[in-house]
């Protein structure tokens, strides 16, 4: 790793000099934290991977990201309006030397015009390193001038602990009673998050920053706390967190220091995602099967089993004597035998559903915070498929929705609901409970279609997501690109619209048709070959 040279620090204070005192090469942010509890690997790439690789634009990346910075600036300006703006966050490089890994350890040469007709030299990856730490030092002086003069609150302050490689900005600090090196008062800190639930990756990141103000501040807080969608303010005991945030800092400083961690399917973070799942699909990683991860992935490791060919090779009997349950083997091998052989292969017998006069395909569309804004359904009969198309009008117009639904759904009889997955619950059950129609509505007919699909069939896929089963079977969307989060971006420009302008109204309805249609695509697959039989 480069070195990251201290910048001088003249008459500056004592705490300003100690905490800007050289330490370890790498730094470690509070994002830092965060994404490595998310994808390791990704943390890995963010800092030796060449950022050619990365992922393109993502419409779900862009909304998450929209949403969960105006969700705090929202909360930040209503609970703290006089709060002191201490400082912006200081974004860190993708490779964290400001420059590609392909070109680390050489200064780049090459010249940009900049202001004025005047060239501006690309910085080495050292100068980059020391630029970047004299701007954070800079903010860390302003911070704790405020922290100094005894601001009731600081928003976005930078924190800086160059003798242990840490900076970072948390959202507040707040003031509190008792003596540090500030005087007779401390500062404590508070995280916004965007999500209902407060996950780890939440917690360590605010336990970080509670290690680094400790630090600073010369007096560690027994408490820091975290603030969710709702604003709930919840308080967390630093000594049930300090041994496993001492840990994770060891872990991430390991990776920076350029130990490369395994890669698993499915969890690389953007923008690596596309990249952690090709390293997978190159390495032949277990992580490729379903449901391989955790105990049973390290059970399988420690008894040399590291890859999809080498746990097809030791067949159901040779996972039985690692002591892999007969039904789990069974699965892993008929799953890792269609990766394999890019067929699908049976899993079970077939499995026996009712033959109603008309079949439904439903899909209901959701936004960030779960709220349903879109239902359709495709109704088959004897005769003809139908698609029928229900619009969230806005915000408070889900119930509306809902109800124009089930007026519709009463027309028909002796039908049964298809969906696909669902997190455990039937698509109109959360639905149905927000809008207390449980009672006011007769029982609805639902089954889950990928439950009955994969407990009778491997498919050559990694993921039984509908998009990666469809696709295989032949379907294609509308739009090729089409996903989660550009269907709720369009939704949005509709409703901001007022609904003016056709193309966000007909983009969401041909998607959520094409994901209706996808459900009777893997039905018709599903009962033409016999795994689902009807009677």
């Amino acid at each position: 790793m480069a070195s990251h040279p201290q910048p001088a620090t003249g008459d500056r204070d004592a705490t300003l000099e100690r905490c800007a005192a050289s330490g370890p090469g790498y730094r470690i942010s509070g994002s830092d934290i965060s994404l490595f509890l998310e994808s390791p690997f990704s943390l890995y790439c963010k800092h030796f991977v060449d950022r050619s690789e990365r992922d393109p634009p993502d419409a779900s990346q862009t909304l998450f990201s929209e949403h969960g910075h105006s969700h705090e600036t929202r909360l930040m300006r209503k609970l703290y309006s006089e709060g002191e703006k201490s400082g912006a966050r200081l974004e860190q490089a993708p490779s964290g030397t400001g420059v590609p890994a392909t070109h680390r350890n050489r200064e780049r040469r090459h010249a940009k015009r900049g202001r004025g007709g005047r060239h501006k030299r690309w910085l080495s990856p050292e100068e980059h390193a020391a630029q970047l730490d004299r701007a954070r030092i800079r903010g860390f002086e302003k911070t704790l001038g405020f922290m100094r003069s005894g601001s009731d609150s600081l928003l976005e302050p930078q924190l800086c602990f160059f003798p242990q490689g840490m900076h970072g900005s948390p959202d507040i600090l707040e003031r509190r009673d008792g003596t540090s090196n500030l005087g007779a008062h401390h500062y404590i800190v508070k995280e916004i998050k965007s999500s209902r639930k407060i996950r780890k990756k939440h917690i360590m990141q605010a336990a970080f920053y509670n290690m680094m103000l400790g630090e600073i501040q010369e007096y560690v807080p027994d408490e820091f706390y975290l603030l969710n969608a709702e604003g709930e303010d919840a308080a967390y005991r630093y000594a049930d967190y300090k041994d496993d945030i001492t840990r994770i800092i060891s872990d991430v400083a390991g990776i920076k220091n350029g130990n490369m961690p395994p890669v698993t399917y499915g969890r690389g973070v953007f923008p690596w995602s596309n990249y952690c799942d090709k390293m997978a699909v190159l390495r032949d990683d277990l992580s490729l099967i379903t449901g391989m991860e955790g105990g049973l992935r390290s059970k399988l490791e420690s008894n040399g089993v590291g890859t999809v060919g080498v746990l097809l090779d030791a067949g159901e009997a040779g996972l039985k004597k690692m002591g892999v349950g007969k039904e789990a083997a069974r699965r892993y091998v008929t799953r890792a035998s269609a990766i394999k052989t890019a067929e699908a292969v049976r899993l079970g017998p077939s499995i026996p559903i009712p033959d109603t006069p008309v079949t439904i395909f439903l899909r209901v569309e959701e936004g960030l915070n779960g709220e349903a804004y879109m239902m359709g359904a495709l109704v088959r009969t004897r005769d003809a498929d139908t698609y029928a198309p229900f619009v969230s009008k806005g915000p408070d117009a889900e119930g509306e929705m809902l109800r124009e639904f089930l007026d519709y759904l009463g027309r028909w009889t002796g039908y049964m609901i298809y969906y696909w997955g669902s997190g455990g619950e039937t698509p109109l059950s959360g639905l149905m409970r927000r809008h207390h129609t449980d009672g006011a509505a007769p029982e609805i007919p639902m089954t889950d279609l990928q439950k009955l699909a994969t407990s009778v069939v491997a498919f050559p896929t990694y993921r039984d997501k509908l998009k990666s089963v469809a696709e295989w079977m032949g379907f294609e969307w509308t739009d090729a690109e089409a996903d989660w989060g550009k269907g709720v971006l369009m939704y949005r420009q509709h409703i901001k619209n007022a609904g003016q302008q056709q193309s966000y109204l007909d983009y969401i309805k041909a998607y959520n048709r094409d994901n209706c249609l996808a459900i009777a695509t893997v039905w018709d697959w599903l009962v033409e070959r016999k795994y689902l039989e009807r009677g």
